[in-house]
């Protein structure tokens, strides 16, 4: 990771890529000074503590639980008290670590209740009031509620520092600090730029975006880190359909599990999202789709989730001169337009190939 400069962890397709297994692995490796995030608790970020404690985070960089650093929540952020309260109670973090910014939004349960009796379980949402808190805040009115003034209830709950983030991290940055931003859900769900315009989420997913959420200067950002998969997928929908994937076709995890060889009953072979708790849907690698993601991402370094499901004799793989050559090809090919720095192999933190250091610092 760069000092003195706005680091980066984005998701390159849907969602689902495990940007919080490669958030935990930098978080223990590079010791970040500061962790930035825009936060909402529709989307889960996983990590298994090298303990083998697995840790799910929805408002908190889940890379917090490998290092004890100061955390900033942005303006942006649209907080569940109740489920933050939970959270850090989980996690044990330390709550005054955590600093909210005061314009950030609190979702009431009149905005999860409009949600759940609405449209959104046609394109797939997980129903957490996320857009309707959203809309609330544009709006300018109405029924809207900020931290700042839900803090005298919000501090029984959650017990977080409410001040002004933007000054945090342009401070930390102007010291030379090494500071780290992980955000959610990924670049195909970009309101403007995703694979859907109905079937995509309610804000755009960029760096460029995450930036100007946190307050900082454009001029100021260091590695971005693109999270992919070999087979992407979508969130399952309640009614209706989730939306395809353009440029590529929906395939089934028993198709996964019979190309990559895997070795136990193929139809119990499959995932189920964090939130939802629905059976994800997958596709196969949109090369077009990647295209789009580094031509507005522009990442500088990649890292390859799941790479066991191109060859399950990767799973858990600590080596890359042993890993089988159909995931060397895959790498490879990827390597063509961004290096891949990083290759997980499995679940757990240590199934994690780093290949090569990125940028300078640390």
């Amino acid at each position: 990771m760069q000092q003195g400069k706005f680091n980066i962890i984005i998701g390159g397709q849907a969602g689902s890529e495990s940007k919080g297994k490669l958030s935990g692995w930098l978080c223990d490796r590079y010791k970040p000074d500061l962790l930035v995030m825009t936060s909402s608790p529709n989307a889960g970020h996983t990590v298994i503590t090298p303990e083998g404690e697995k840790k799910v985070s929805y408002h908190l960089p889940i890379g917090a639980v490998m290092c004890d650093c100061p955390i900033v929540l942005g303006p942006a952020s649209l907080i569940n008290p109740y489920i933050l309260k939970k959270e850090i109670k989980d996690l044990g973090i330390d709550p005054n670590r955590i600093t909210l910014d005061p314009r950030a939004s609190i979702i009431t349960p009149s905005h999860t209740e409009t949600e759940a009796k609405g449209h959104l379980s046609n394109i797939g949402s997980t129903l957490q009031g996320i857009g309707e808190c959203r809309t609330g805040k544009m709006k300018r009115g109405g029924n809207h509620v900020f931290a700042l003034d839900y803090w005298g209830e919000f501090s029984k709950v959650t017990g977080p520092n409410i001040a002004p983030t933007s000054p945090i991290i342009n401070q930390a940055l102007d010291k030379d600090r090494t500071v780290l931003c992980e955000t959610t859900q990924g670049f195909d769900l970009d309101l403007e730029h995703g694979i859907d315009p109905i079937r995509c989420t309610s804000k755009m997913i960029n760096p460029a975006m995450a930036m100007a959420e946190a307050g900082v200067s454009p001029s100021l950002i260091g590695n971005v880190y693109g999270v992919i998969r070999p087979f992407p997928i979508r969130v399952n929908n309640r009614t209706g359909s989730s939306g395809d994937y353009p440029g590529t076709e929906e395939i089934s995890w028993q198709d996964v599990a019979r190309r990559c060889n895997y070795p136990g009953d193929h139809e119990d072979f499959g995932e189920i999202t964090t939130t939802t708790k629905l059976p994800r849907r997958v596709f196969n690698f949109s090369w077009a789709r990647f295209y789009q993601f580094l031509r507005i991402c522009r990442p500088t370094s990649l890292c390859l989730q799941f790479a066991n499901y191109i060859d399950w004799n990767a799973y858990r793989g600590k080596d890359w001169d042993k890993l089988p050559s159909a995931v060397v090809d895959f790498v490879m090919s990827l390597s063509r337009q961004v290096p891949v720095n990083f290759i997980g192999t499995g679940p757990d933190h240590e199934d994690m190939i780093e290949i090569g250091l990125i940028g300078e610092g640390r």
